[in-house]
């Protein structure tokens, strides 16, 4: 009768026992189950029990019991809702019709509720993602070497979650670095086969992104299957990370470049400032000489006036010209004081120019 009623709307199937019923649920799952409480061998009650173990459909009781506590037994084992015996067919129809139209609803919401939540947690996984990429510029900006840069592009991508070998190519040489630090012949193997791999390649969980001076290797990518947003992302941001990668290795060229010429100014400033010591003092020197050179002069002339047989007033004219010359050129030379002050001042910045600070240009 239950049959005829529901067939008016619905596709039925039928079971006779409580363990057929079970038999044909797990073959295909129906919208609802209408269940007699009175069955052979397993009962409607016991059959809900089972039922309940592993779905959440509609169970609905058919049941000539009209007593609270059979119909409080229903509920206990898991049942939706209850009619008594003998059905009335507009009773049972728009129960039947309401169980499944709420419990539809009801799975609506929850795939509703899963797809906010997969939502939230990508926009979350996202933004910790950008999060570590900023952090990646803020800290490799300032990196000074390639083995420093290395790590910070190890750590970027430990963030992500991932491990990775990661390579920096630069002139004659190449800096690679993993989490657990010395390379294994076979990940130095990876590495140099991953170089030629072409822009970005995966093979399972196997990932390689390559710029022309920057390789990174991932050996756990997620799998693209179960969270596709998750895995895209991740590799998205790999690609900005090694890009990134590459921008900075040029800052680190160019830091090296700078402090090799830097380490040259200082060389060539050091020889100037020893060259310019030795002149000075060469020149203090010849100045000094001149000095004793004209005295000793001044007195030899003064020494022949006696075989000489000359006069006074000859002897007077000689010495007042020879004072005289002498004067010129004492006063010449006095004028090297000039030459003293403009020397200190190229001392001095010479000095300046030798300071720790140079060599950070950048």
């Amino acid at each position: 009768m239950h049959r005829a009623i529901l067939a008016r709307r619905f596709d039925v199937l039928t079971a006779s026992t409580g363990s057929e019923a079970l038999a044909l649920c797990q073959q295909q799952l129906p919208d609802l189950v209408l269940l007699d409480v009175e069955m052979p061998v397993l009962d409607g009650y016991e059959t809900c029990r089972l039922l309940r173990k592993w779905t959440g459909i509609p169970i609905i009781f058919a049941t000539s019991h009209q007593s609270l506590e059979e119909h409080l037994k229903a509920y206990d084992v898991g049942g939706n809702d209850i009619v008594t015996k003998p059905v009335s067919s507009e009773i049972l129809l728009r129960k039947v019709t309401v169980a499944i139209s709420q419990y539809r609803a009801a799975e609506s919401l929850v795939e509703e509720k899963k797809a906010v939540e997969k939502m939230a947690m990508a926009f979350l996984s996202s933004a910790s993602q950008s999060g570590t990429l900023m952090n990646f510029m803020r800290s490799s900006i300032v990196c000074q070497d390639y083995h420093a840069l290395a790590n910070e592009l190890l750590a970027a991508t430990r963030d992500f979650g991932l491990s990775c070998l990661v390579q920096i190519r630069h002139q004659g040489d190449c800096t690679a670095v993993t989490a657990r630090g010395a390379l294994s012949p076979l990940e130095i193997a990876i590495l140099e086969n991953a170089s030629e791999m072409g822009r970005v390649f995966q093979f399972k969980q196997r990932l390689v992104v390559n710029n022309d001076r920057v390789s990174i290797v991932v050996q756990d990518m997620p799998n693209e299957a179960d969270d596709p947003v998750h895995a895209g992302g991740l590799r998205d941001n790999l690609v900005i990370l090694s890009e990134a990668a590459e921008a900075f290795a040029v800052n680190v060229d160019m830091r090296l470049e700078a402090q090799k010429r830097a380490e040259q100014l200082q060389i060539a400033l050091s020889g100037a400032e020893a060259a310019l010591n030795e002149l000075a003092e060469n020149q203090r020197a010849m100045l000094m000489d001149t000095r004793l050179l004209l005295q000793e002069l001044i007195d030899d002339i003064e020494k022949t006036y006696t075989w000489l047989n000359t006069s006074q007033a000859q002897e007077t004219t000689i010495n007042s010209t020879m004072e005289h010359a002498v004067q010129r050129v004492l006063g010449r030379l006095g004028r090297g004081g000039d030459f003293d002050t403009l020397f200190a001042q190229v001392m001095q910045a010479l000095s300046a120019g030798r300071g720790e600070n140079l060599i950070e240009l950048f």
